[in-house]
């Protein structure tokens, strides 16, 4: 497809990616298949399965094993590859590496594992970074939803703990910065996350919504530190947090993923940032059980000023509904970060979307 002549509604299909399982079956991947060629869709989300953590939050489900689920993975991205009008950009959780989501698989330190070094061996969290990349990159994944840029500042908190890199502002700035950069360099998109900051919380906001009662004072000295800091280092990606900040929703207790108050004004206006902007997963329970009709909380999410609309589940009438209520120049702006992204994992000129092999001894 020529990305130059794509039409509003072409375009509007980018922004969505939608959830997609290794453990699948044939029906489920042809629904996909059939998704990606109709709606022209933007990427692609990996879990392992619709019996884990990530997706099932009502009961426990038995995960099934597999010894097979890389293979099954790069089989499966190359299917979709296959039938998708524009390239696909392949995401997933590996915030220690692919093994987040995958058996069998290479597996890096928790990033508290990490925080524990002293800030002179911050250029191991470097090579953590670029060997992780290259996993990615060896599967055919180009985008990794990680690192957390949470400071683990709340004993209480349900979600965050281990997977941030502790209760040192500078220190999470800082390894969360060499940990992008170390995927960035060998050409794998990174994201920080969760805007504008998950660690004070005491609630998981996979069940419900967290609320954060700082002012913009106490966020700037503390919470967004980070993401300051990766601003300032030209970051590809930040993913809002599904958690609200009254202070800055006039007193309301809006999830940040619905807020343009703290997505168009504070992060966009006053913190200065032009790169791509992905919702948490609208499947998270914070948010999606907020509204009956299907597509509503697509164009809410994008409304609010999310350019990529992560694990969103009414794909067809989300993008009739941003279709509707959009202007054409809001549409290419999200439209054309996503381009961008695509063409800096050079996805759009290649025809090979996997290189390399896992290396465990590296590991």
């Amino acid at each position: 497809m020529n990305i130059t002549a794509q039409t509003l509604k072409q375009k509007v299909g980018q922004f969505f990616f939608p959830a997609v399982f290794i453990n699948d079956t044939e029906e489920n991947i042809q629904e996909t298949e059939r998704l990606i060629k109709e709606h022209n869709i933007g990427g692609l989300t990996f879990f392992h399965s619709r019996a884990s953590a990530a997706t099932n939050y009502e009961s426990k489900k038995k995960i099934v094993f597999n010894d097979d689920s890389y293979q099954k993975i790069k089989d499966l991205i190359v299917r979709y590859q296959k039938v998708a009008p524009t390239p696909l950009l392949i995401s997933i959780d590996a915030e220690w590496g692919l093994a987040m989501r995958i058996e069998k698989t290479p597996q890096y330190p928790y990033a508290i594992t990490l925080g524990a070094l002293p800030e002179n061996k911050s250029a191991l969290v470097y090579e953590v970074g670029k060997q992780i990349g290259l996993d990615l990159k060896a599967a055919g994944i180009q985008y990794n939803l990680s690192p957390l840029a949470d400071i683990n500042n709340n004993p209480n908190n349900p979600v965050i703990g281990y997977r941030s890199f502790g209760e040192n502002k500078e220190k999470v700035a800082n390894f969360a910065v060499e940990y992008l950069k170390g995927m960035s360099d060998v050409g794998v998109l990174g994201c920080l996350k969760h805007f504008p900051g998950h660690g004070n919380t005491n609630v998981d906001s996979h069940l419900g919504l967290p609320i954060l009662n700082e002012t913009l004072e106490e966020l700037m000295a503390n919470e967004l530190y980070p993401f300051i800091k990766g601003i300032e280092n030209n970051i590809d990606s930040i993913m809002i947090g599904h958690l609200a900040v009254p202070s800055l929703n006039d007193g309301k207790n809006t999830s940040a993923t619905l807020s343009k108050p703290i997505i168009e004004t504070l992060l966009r206006e006053q913190l200065g940032y032009d790169g791509l902007v992905i919702s948490d997963a609208l499947n998270m329970h914070s948010v999606s059980k907020l509204y009956e009709t299907k597509g509503e909380l697509e164009w809410e999410a994008f409304n609010a000023g999310n350019d990529v609309l992560c694990f969103a589940e009414n794909v067809p009438e989300g993008i009739e509904a941003i279709l509707k209520n959009a202007s054409p120049k809001r549409i290419d702006e999200s439209f054309n970060r996503i381009m961008k992204a695509k063409e800096k994992v050079g996805i759009l000129s290649e025809n090979n979307f996997t290189s390399g092999t896992l290396d465990f001894e590296k590991t």
